[in-house]
């Protein structure tokens, strides 16, 4: 059974709140803002913009990070990435008190926990287009297009009546109940995931039971195999999502997939209203349906 009353229940319960949704836009604003006046940083400032979950909508509960892009005027074939990212650290722990050097941003602790990721940049040609991105532990730049991921967020969101964006949340909610940290992929790859896999849903209860069959039936049969295949990422085709992907990583979020697709598949099919909820109880949890 399809419960939709009892699945739109369960996604509000997922959003946000405004508390912090507050937090979030008044810490990303401060440090877009500090990016194009600091001294150190305005030569070089071309534009900053949102990416990540924040930026596509697909965040739950609390906003655990705010990823901000920094497009900056650099030449990225004599800047090493560890120049650059040593020089934002150098920047931004003028403002925040604990600034943190990562593979490819600079995390910085903002008021009411807000954590921000900020990624420096330079275009491949256009502004607005694909990105070289600096990668500390690859000692190289690599190429992405977060704009294109959040033009391929919502061109696949309107497509579906808006059944994407709430997947994608009750797919993470069903991904952070998972038994063990190596099952739990990042979220971009269960994004991208779902985008491939979700079709034109007629409800979130055959959204949940497409990705997920979708997921069993397109990778079921590397399970064991070592191989991570490709997956593509929908806003940027040259890159792929998996590359970092471990395979034992990967394998254990696949014995999670199938059972799941099962209990999915058994919990849509059901003609009892009790046992049908039970079932997806399995997968979301004691609050779905309360």
């Amino acid at each position: 059974m399809e419960h939709p009353g009892d699945f739109a229940a369960y996604v509000s319960a997922l959003e946000p709140d405004a508390d912090a949704v507050t937090a979030a836009k008044n810490a990303h604003e401060k440090v877009r803002e500090r990016l194009k006046n600091d001294d150190d940083t305005k030569d070089a400032h071309k534009d900053t913009f949102l990416s990540g979950s924040y930026a596509r909508h697909t965040a739950i509960h609390d906003i655990n990070d705010v990823d901000v892009i920094c497009i900056v005027d650099i030449d990225h074939t004599i800047t090493e990435p560890d120049v650059v990212l040593s020089w934002l650290k150098g920047v931004l722990s003028k403002y925040y008190k604990e600034t943190r050097l990562q593979g490819r941003s600079i995390g910085a602790s903002a008021a009411k926990g807000v954590w921000l990721d900020i990624v420096p940049s330079t275009p491949l040609s256009a502004d607005d287009g694909p990105l070289w991105i600096p990668d500390r532990d690859a000692k190289e730049w690599v190429q992405s297009h977060p704009k294109g991921q959040i033009a391929a967020a919502t061109s696949k969101n309107k497509v579906t009546d808006g059944y994407y964006v709430q997947t994608v949340k009750l797919l993470k909610a069903w991904r952070d109940r998972l038994p063990t940290e190596k099952s739990k992929p990042k979220s971009y790859i269960l994004e991208t995931l779902a985008h491939q896999t979700i079709g034109s849903p007629l409800s979130h209860a055959r959204a949940v039971v497409s990705v997920l069959e979708g997921i069993q039936s397109s990778y079921g049969f590397y399970r064991g195999t070592g191989i991570v295949p490709q997956i593509t990422d929908p806003g940027y085709f040259s890159v792929n999502v998996a590359k970092r992907w471990a395979s034992a990583d990967f394998d254990a979020f696949l014995d999670q997939v199938k059972p799941a697709a099962e209990t999915a598949r058994g919990a849509l099919d059901a003609t009892d209203e009790a046992e049908s909820r039970k079932l997806w109880r399995k997968l979301f949890g004691s609050t779905f349906g309360q």
